[in-house]
């Protein structure tokens, strides 16, 4: 089975998050909060791409790392198993996991099962969300919208992605590889 996976370059990444904006505009993703405050009204919805901040190193040598993160369409998706009713499958032709909404009861099992928090609950359809890989836009054979947004370049699509290399590198606090085989590497 092929397996379509990340390739992530700590070093390019300036935490712009141009590909998270990519990634809610491509997927047109409800606000997590509304951009103006307005009554104590907070906004509700998912982030299927999220920059994460790490901090390192001791005054006067700090250092601030910029993590770009998403599903990372696992070999091994904790979700997949975790799900009661088979509402979450992994394409043989590509290993993108897919969740079908309409199977989707709600019950949060795959985002308690998932260590790298890409399920999220969105409390406005009662459902369970998170990255295709933009499988529409790999289904007409273009690049995921966060990778072509990217502007450091720092986000890499691999399309014959190498199992042995799943985590390489990994920043601190990133759950083992050996947990669910992720289809990510990073660079650093």
């Amino acid at each position: 089975m092929a397996q379509l996976g990340w390739k992530i370059d700590l070093t390019r990444c300036v935490g712009c998050h141009a590909c998270a904006v990519a990634c809610k505009s491509e997927n047109n993703t409800e606000p997590q909060t509304p951009p103006l405050p307005f009554r104590n009204v907070r906004g509700q919805g998912v982030n299927y791409r999220r920059v994460l901040y790490r901090e390192s190193g001791t005054y006067p040598n700090v250092r601030l790392t910029f993590v770009t993160m998403a599903c990372n369409h696992c070999k091994e998706p904790a979700c997949l198993k975790s799900c009661p009713i088979s509402a979450i499958t992994k394409r043989s032709s590509d290993g993108i996991v897919l969740f079908d909404l309409d199977k989707c009861i709600g019950c949060k099992y795959c985002i308690w099962a998932c260590p790298y928090g890409a399920p999220q609950f969105n409390e406005t359809t009662k459902k369970v969300e998170k990255c295709t890989l933009c499988v529409h836009r790999i289904d007409a054979g273009l690049q995921p919208a966060c990778v072509t947004t990217c502007t450091g370049r720092a986000l890499t699509l691999e399309t014959s992605f190498n199992s042995s290399l799943s985590g390489q590198n990994a920043p601190d606090g990133f759950a083992p590889a050996s947990y669910t085989t992720p289809s990510v590497r990073f660079e650093n």
